[in-house]
């Protein structure tokens, strides 16, 4: 039996889902012993842990995103100060 791809992504009810890694967690939710399978070269699959260099580059990561928060909120003050200034002086200049 053929399948059309936009009908075999359709859940029951929900419509095409978006993206393969939703419909294959969508698929694979109840499946427990999916984690258990033996590679080709007969161990087990393994699932790697991060090491400690890669979770202090998160850390760092997730640092610099608040730095770019911050960075982000004073410089629309500034941003509306200056305006706020321009407004002044045009209307110093027109009455000048």
């Amino acid at each position: 039996m053929v399948e059309r791809k936009d009908k075999e992504l359709r859940g029951s009810s929900n419509g095409v889902i978006s993206g393969y890694h939703k419909w294959l967690k969508a698929r694979t939710q109840g499946i427990t012993w999916l984690p258990k399978l033996k590679s080709p070269s007969g161990g087990e699959a393994e699932v790697l842990e991060e090491s400690e260099e890669v979770q202090a580059l998160k850390v760092e990561l997730e640092r610099m995103r608040v730095v770019k928060e911050k960075l982000k909120m004073t410089v629309t003050r500034v941003r509306k100060e200056c305006d706020e200034l321009r407004d002044i002086n045009m209307t110093t200049t027109k009455v000048l």
